[in-house]
């Protein structure tokens, strides 16, 4: 394996760079088709303390818990509109009930045990807007989605996603963030840590390789 001898990125006759026709977005077990775009936001407030007499930040400290939103346009296909393309039984989404989970899979690394497989847990509609134009025939929507945690995780395996790439990066390690980052740990175990803040002994964290 030829590597770019300043950044150390491959250079070889296989694809390395991930490609949206590897990505298949699910709802239970149907696929969901027609997505024109779908994207991700990841929000965690950070605190900038600062004290009287120091020209500077003290320390960077989060503050509140990390949201999470996506949001996404579809054409109108099948004759689903966007709500029942999520498998949901209604198409105003003041209807809903109950939530529901949505599955990214990036197959770029092969299917099976190879791909990425990204969870948005508990997820409610916040926005929908059909759009009809005069100057655009076919029908697209568009709606944000709300949810409650993301994780990610190595196939239909437990295992963390994160291995280091192709490269065999030497990520820097710490469980409690490989824990939250695949779901898994809580009370009870297996309830899933939500976030880092609530680990014990916080101020003595360390990485541990």
């Amino acid at each position: 394996m030829a590597t770019y001898p300043s950044s150390g990125s491959t250079l070889t006759s296989r694809i390395s760079t991930g490609l949206s026709t590897q990505i298949i977005v699910k709802v239970g077990t149907d696929t969901v088709g027609a997505i024109q775009n779908l994207s991700i936001t990841q929000t965690r407030n950070i605190e900038r303390v600062k004290e009287v007499g120091l020209d500077g930040i003290l320390e960077a400290v989060p503050n509140q818990a990390t949201t999470y939103e996506a949001t996404l346009e579809r054409i109108v296909f099948d004759r689903l509109r966007l709500p029942e393309a999520f498998m949901r039984g209604f198409i105003n989404i003041k209807s809903q009930l109950i939530p529901f989970d949505i599955l990214i899979i990036d197959q770029t690394n092969g299917s099976g045990d190879g791909a990425v497989v990204h969870t948005l847990k508990n997820c409610w509609f916040n926005r929908y807007n059909p759009s009809y134009r005069a100057d655009n025939f076919i029908l697209s929507e568009g709606a944000s989605i709300v949810f409650e945690d993301i994780y990610t995780t190595l196939g239909n395996s437990s295992a963390n996603a994160a291995q280091g790439g192709s490269r065999g990066v030497n990520f820097e390690v710490n469980e409690r963030e490989r824990a939250t980052d695949r779901g898994s740990g809580g009370a009870g175990g297996g309830g899933g840590f939500r976030g880092t803040l609530d680990v014990s002994s916080l101020i003595n964290q360390v990485f541990e390789s």
